[in-house]
């Protein structure tokens, strides 16, 4: 059995509702429901084991509030997470990317009070160590020279350097036979990250430790393992699926690649919040991949969702050909468990093991910064400007403009700001921001900007790399629509990646930065029906001539007449490192900050901001910039999917004129019950 992105969601609570609302509808989320399943699974074997695949400290309220303790309430305490997991009995856990997202010693704290052991086998020592002539290490960013590691020189790498953690486990269980018989099985575990982990948690892993390609590193252990005696291996990487079969170095989804190493018998992996088996679209096309079957490369495979709303079930049969001395894999199959129907229907110990930890949560959360008299949520992003966005992107902007006034950053290069509605759907039809009562509070902050790791970056770019990364940003979020009832978005497309730009306002309260998107035209950057980019057979994306950024006005003045013009954008470590990408392929990082997240950033602005009322009791404003405007076949109207909740249909019917709720419904991928919005162009 396997669960995987719990993200610290252990009771189906929605710490960004009301208690009101949460007592009348637990959430479809949660290790206290998930326990059910694995109690009920337990129930029909007579041999099994469980395993957690990784980002489990962090990601949710009760994730943030446990974080802000700190390393010393750990030394003391067991985080929640284990208490509920060590009453489960897990056998073995794996380290996810987001368990880097508080630093090394904070992970070595909480990992402490789980009683199952911990694996990875892709995280390297680097401190003491020193490089040879084999492995080239970059003296400043301490990154292993790639061409060096791949040139035929990978064994040294290994050979060289230690691992940080454990990389695997051969697991002793006494199993019972069909002939009634006990026998010793030996279970190998092994565990990856994905690489990029030095990208998105630099500040506290440079030069701390290194990191090694999954495949490769799996080719170097697996042969180990068989050699000590493990019977079966089973991978649990924090690693997906989803383009995997582009099969290049240091990929972050390397499932499909794992599934072809010899002598890996089981997947049940993650980090994509998907799920598998399925039978949804989101893997048509991909080699090997038998997705309704759950088989990669004819291997078992699971990936159970994400916060518990799913449990992981791989079924081996195994066969022993010399009385129970060896034993191997005659037959397989996997299968995912979806939560009971009922709600109520929870692991009432999971529940009391952290209660504590959830008052701590709710008192934590409810902490207020100032006033509000609208409601501010992410419904409607990608068709409207939305304030949701815009407070981060505010935040980000001031950022940047202190540093042109500090001479951190030139005065006279024109500042922007970009950023994404964090959550849009990804978690499922509730999985929004939605402050809509009559303060803004700490749950608001965690509520604007999730992922609570990132660290501040400012790009200096030009024009014409703006409009390159504007472009390549609209060819994943929208369809290109023509007729009445076509749908608008590529609803599979991840909102965080949704990056919105912003310039400020004038001194009459105008927008500087205002920006169109003709979803008429076909995209500049070839898709695939899901929104997925599309690469040629040399790995380069797929251009056309075609346009959809087009009226880029900053103070009245057209940027594309000048597009060797200099900006500046503030963004975050994730977005500054994605070297990948058009337009941000050609920037230079300006400046980086690695002492406040960006959270920290909408924090601080938005307590500023309240200071700075005459009045506490006065209210915060943030004047919608409209920043950007779609474009369409004039009078057309089109099809998206949102959230189905009551205060999604109220907003639109209130504030946005051009978008109808109706009462049809739809899935994306395999997350259900999406209202279907109807968009009209003007």
């Amino acid at each position: 059995m396997e669960t995987t992105d719990l993200h610290s969601n252990m009771k189906p609570y929605n710490y960004f509702a009301s208690p009101k609302d949460n007592a009348l509808s637990p959430q479809d989320y949660g290790l206290a429901r998930t326990a059910v399943l694995i109690k009920e699974a337990r129930a029909e074997a007579l041999n099994s084991m469980l395993f957690d695949n990784g980002d489990l400290i962090q990601g949710s309220p009760m994730g943030d509030y446990v974080a802000n303790l700190g390393v010393a309430y750990l030394e003391r305490n067991v985080h929640p997470v284990y208490k509920a997991m060590n009453y489960l009995g897990y056998d073995v856990g794996n380290i996810g990317n987001h368990e880097f997202n508080y630093g090394l010693d904070y992970l070595a704290a909480a990992t402490s009070g789980a009683n199952f052991p911990y694996i990875n086998a892709n995280v390297y020592q680097f401190e003491g160590k020193q490089p040879t002539n084999n492995v080239a290490v970059d003296e400043e960013t301490c990154a292993v020279d790639i061409d060096k590691h791949f040139a035929g020189n990978y064994a040294a790498f290994f050979d060289q350097f230690e691992p940080y953690f454990t990389p695997y486990e051969i697991l002793e269980r006494d199993f019972t036979a069909t002939d009634g018989g006990t026998y010793t099985v030996k279970v190998g575990v092994i565990g990856f990250t994905p690489p990029n982990i030095l990208n998105w948690d630099k500040r506290y892993l440079e030069c701390k430790v290194m990191l090694a390609d999954i495949k490769m590193t799996a080719e170097h252990y697996v042969p180990k393992m068989k050699a000590e005696g493990a019977d079966i291996i089973v991978a649990i990487p924090h690693s997906g699926l989803s383009g995997g079969d582009r099969d290049e170095d240091f990929m972050d989804n390397a499932s499909w690649q794992l599934a072809q190493v010899d002598g890996i018998d089981a997947l049940m992996f993650g980090h994509d919040h998907n799920n598998f088996p399925t039978t949804s679209n989101t893997y048509d096309g991909m080699e090997g991949v038998d997705a309704p079957n759950g088989k990669i490369f004819g291997k078992p495979a699971v990936m159970p969702g994400f916060w518990g709303n799913h449990l992981g079930v791989i079924d081996l049969t195994l066969r022993s050909s010399d009385r129970g001395e060896t034993w191997a894999v005659k037959s397989s199959s996997a299968s995912l468990r979806s939560l009971k129907e009922d709600p109520y229907l929870q692991d009432e110990m999971v529940n009391y093991l952290v209660s504590s930890d959830h008052e701590g949560t709710m008192d934590f959360m409810a902490e207020e910064i100032g006033n509000i008299d609208e409601p501010i949520n992410s419904y409607f992003s990608a068709v409207e400007s939305d304030i949701s966005v815009q407070i981060v992107n505010e935040a980000q902007y001031s950022q940047g403009l202190s540093w042109q006034d500090d001479g951190v950053l030139d005065s006279s290069i024109t500042m922007l700001s970009v950023s994404a509605p964090f959550k849009g759907g990804r978690g499922g039809r509730e999985d929004y921001t939605n402050i809509d009562g009559d303060a803004l509070t700490r749950a608001s902050v965690a509520d604007l900007y999730v992922f609570d790791n990132n660290t501040p970056a400012v790009l200096e770019l030009t024009v014409a790399d703006l409009i390159e990364w504007m472009e390549v940003i609209v060819a994943q979020q929208y369809q290109t629509v023509a007729e009445e009832g076509d749908r608008l978005l590529h609803q599979q497309f991840r909102s965080y990646n949704f990056d919105v730009f912003f310039g400020g306002f004038d001194t009459d309260g105008e927008s500087l930065l205002t920006y169109s998107i003709d979803v008429s035209q076909a995209p500049r950057y070839q898709v695939n029906e899901i929104g997925e980019l599309v690469y040629d057979a040399n790995g380069n994306l797929i251009q056309t001539n075609s346009r959809r950024i087009s009226n880029i006005m900053y103070a009245g003045e057209a940027l594309e007449n000048d597009l060797t013009k200099k900006l500046y954008v503030v963004t975050n470590n994730y977005r500054a490192s994605q070297s990948w990408m058009p337009g941000v392929a050609n920037a230079r990082i300006a400046h980086e900050d690695e002492v406040d997240s960006n959270r920290d950033l909408v924090n601080n602005y938005l307590n500023a901001k309240s200071d700075d009322l005459a009045d506490p009791n006065d209210i915060l404003e943030f004047p919608n910039a409209h920043n950007f405007t779609l474009v369409g076949p004039s009078g057309v109207t089109v099809e998206f999917l949102s959230s189905h909740l009551e205060a999604a249909e109220s907003f639109a019917n209130t504030y946005l004129p051009r978008v109808t709720p109706t009462q049809e419904f739809d899935n994306v991928a395999d997350n259900e019950g999406f209202r279907v919005f109807t968009y009209t162009f003007d």
